[in-house]
């Protein structure tokens, strides 16, 4: 059976499913007394490429400097539980934006552990057993 009547046979239902997965942010486990896990889910692959831009500068090269931002982005875009743009969330907190919730809640490795997950998630990270064939 070749690709073509494989893909023929597939429902194509699935294909719109969201991926989700979890992470737990130990340092926050640590302060409540209990597992802290954040559930995040992939991000289209349109929004992938808008927030990761943000680390061009003018000419094209990367910005490492940006790379904090693009964090904070990826995991407003991708966290789904705690609900991050939930307004009382916000309030208890002294944020105005989901933005601001993820600064008060992650700190820099926490925010990269979200960050790689959505990553992850959405296609973008590279497969350990991953091999081009010609």
């Amino acid at each position: 059976m070749n690709l073509v009547e494989k893909l023929m046979k597939f429902d194509r239902g699935k294909l719109d499913e969201i991926p989700t997965g979890e992470v737990e942010i130990k340092r926050l486990s640590k302060l409540m007394g209990e597992p802290f896990i954040v559930k995040c889910q992939a991000i289209s692959g349109e929004m992938y490429a808008e927030i990761g831009s943000i680390m061009a500068n003018k000419k094209g090269d990367l910005d490492m400097g940006k790379s904090y931002k693009v964090n904070t982005l990826l995991a407003v875009s991708g966290v789904i539980e705690p609900d991050l743009k939930n307004e009382e969330l916000q309030k208890h907190f002294g944020c105005k934006t989901p933005k601001d919730l993820v600064e008060v809640l992650f700190k820099g490795g926490d925010m990269t552990k979200v960050a790689d997950l959505v990553t992850e998630l959405s296609g973008f990270a590279p497969e350990e057993d991953e091999e081009i064939k010609n």
